[in-house]
C-alpha cells in the first residue's frame, strides 16, 4: 500500500506545480483517505505510520489553506527554490548533549561491540596510532551499516558509542525527512551535514535508512531516487572535507539490508556492515532479570524458567513480555481496590501461569524467515537458492 500511497503523493505534488485546484482536491483527499485507513491498521509499523500521519498532515496543510487562497505554485527542488518551499521547516537534527551512555550499557552482542572498537575507537587512542597509519593512513572516521532483525538494539548501540567518543548525535528517523512535497526531503538531508559539518565530533545515525535507500532497480524506489542521490552526495563531501581532528562518523540501520541501492554500501561509503542478531542465551538472561528482579513473583518463575522460554526473541519483544507478564497482578490488585476489598493483603505476585498465558498469546516479531534471509544475506546468497541448498537431502 505505501507504493499506491507515494504514487498518490507523487500526482498531489504534480497537480500542485499546475496549480490544478480540481486535481489538488481530488487527489489531495483520496491520499488523506488511504493514509487515515493506514494508520488504524494494527500490522502497518510505527515508522511507516509516522510516515503517512506526516505525509497526510503536510497534503490537509496545503489543502486547508489554498481553500482560502488562490493555488501558488510549490517551489521543491534547487538550492534557489529552498527558501521559498512552505513546506520545509528548519530543525535541529543534533542533540544538545551526548548520551550519558557507554559501551557497558549495551547487552550481549560483543562481536558488535568488538567490531566498533577496532573500527572506531582503536584508531582515536595513542597506543594504537602507529598501528592504524601503517594499515589505513590519516582516515579518521567511518561509516557503518548496522542490519539484523527488529528490536535487537541498533539505535541504543550507536548511543553508546556516541557516549564513549563523546560525541554529540543527529538520530535521523527516516519518516521525519520524508515530506510530500518533492525536494523538502532533499532539503532536509542537506541540512542534517550542514550541521554536522559545524561539529567537531559528530555521529550522523540515519535509522531504517531502507526507506528512502532502497535499490534504484525496484518499484519502491520510484519516489526515492533523488533522496538517495543527495544522501550520496552529501556523504562524500561530508567525508572529504574533514578538517584535521575533527571525526566524523556515519551509521545506518536497517532490517532489510538485501533492499539497500548497491551505490550505498559500495568501498567508500558503507563498505563496513556489521550484523546485529538477537540476543544469546546470557543476553536473554540478563534481560530477564532486569525486569523480573522488580517484581514480586513466585519461586517458580525463576529468570532460566523464563529465559528458556523466550530464546528467539529479540531485546525489544523480550521487555514488551514482561511488562505483559508485570501487569497481569496489578490488574488483579487495582481490581481489588475497585471491589472494596481494601482490607485484603496487597500480596498479587507474578505466577508461572501468568508467564505462560503472555507467551502464548504475544506474537514474536522475528519469524524463521527473516532469520532465514539474514543468513542468506550474511552468506552473500539469494534467499532462494538457500531455500534451494537446505531442501536438497544430506548424503
Amino acid at each position: 500500500m505505501m507504493g499506491v500511497f507515494n504514487s498518490k503523493v507523487s500526482s498531489f505534488n504534480e497537480a500542485v506545480r499546475a496549480q490544478d485546484a480540481e486535481a489538488i482536491s481530488d487527489i489531495g483527499m483520496e491520499l488523506l483517505r488511504i493514509g487515515f485507513d493506514e494508520c488504524v491498521k494494527p500490522n502497518v509499523g510505527t515508522s511507516l505510520k509516522e510516515t503517512y500521519r506526516k505525509q497526510c498532515l503536510s497534503a490537509a496543510s496545503y489543502l486547508a489553506k489554498n481553500s482560502r487562497t488562490p493555488a501558488t505554485p510549490v517551489r521543491s527542488s534547487g538550492a534557489a527554490n529552498e527558501g521559498t518551499d512552505p513546506y520545509y521547516v528548519p530543525q535541529q537534527w543534533f542533540s544538545d548533549e551526548v548520551p550519558d551512555l557507554g559501551f557497558k550499557d549495551i547487552i550481549g552482542v560483543q562481536e558488535v561491540k568488538d567490531a566498533f572498537m577496532v573500527d572506531v575507537v582503536a584508531p582515536l587512542r595513542p597506543e594504537f596510532r602507529e598501528i592504524y597509519r601503517k594499515f589505513r593512513g590519516e582516515q579518521l572516521g567511518t561509516q557503518i551499516l548496522l542490519y539484523g532483525p527488529p528490536g535487537t538494539g541498533k539505535t541504543h548501540i550507536v548511543k553508546c558509542l556516541a557516549g564513549a567518543l563523546n560525541c554529540k548525535i543527529a538520530v535521523v528517523q527516516t519518516s521525519e525527512v520524508l515530506a510530500s512535497v518533492v525536494g523538502v526531503a532533499e532539503k532536509n538531508i542537506r541540512d542534517i551535514f550542514a550541521q554536522a559539518a559545524e561539529l567537531n565530533r559528530c555521529i550522523i545515525f540515519f535509522d531504517e535508512i531502507d526507506s528512502i535507500c532502497s535499490d534504484r532497480d525496484s518499484e519502491d524506489s520510484r519516489h526515492t531516487k533523488s533522496i538517495l542521490t543527495t544522501l550520496l552526495t552529501c556523504m562524500d563531501g561530508f567525508m572529504k572535507t574533514k578538517r584535521e581532528g575533527q571525526l566524523r562518523i556515519i551509521v545506518a540501520a536497517t532490517n532489510l539490508p538485501w533492499k539497500l541501492d548497491a551505490a550505498l554500501k559500495r568501498g567508500g561509503r558503507f563498505e563496513t556492515q556489521i550484523y546485529v542478531p538477537l540476543p544469546d542465551g546470557n543476553a536473554v538472561r540478563k534481560f530477564v532479570g532486569m525486569q523480573l528482579d522488580k517484581l514480586p513473583h513466585d519461586e517458580n518463575v525463576t529468570v532460566d524458567a523464563l529465559a528458556a522460554k523466550l530464546e528467539g526473541y529479540s531485546g525489544a519483544d523480550i521487555k514488551a513480555v514482561m511488562k505483559q507478564i508485570a501487569n497481569r497482578p496489578l490488574e488483579r490488585e487495582v481490581k481489588n481496590v475497585l471491589n472494596k476489598q481494601i482490607g485484603r493483603p496487597m500480596g498479587e505476585r507474578v505466577t508461572m501461569q501468568d508467564c505462560d498465558e503472555v507467551i502464548k498469546k504475544f506474537i514474536n516479531g522475528v519469524t524463521p524467515e527473516m532469520l532465514l534471509r539474514f543468513e542468506a544475506y550474511n552468506r552473500g546468497m539469494p534467499y532462494e537458492d538457500l531455500l534451494s541448498l537446505l531442501k536438497k537431502p544430506k548424503n
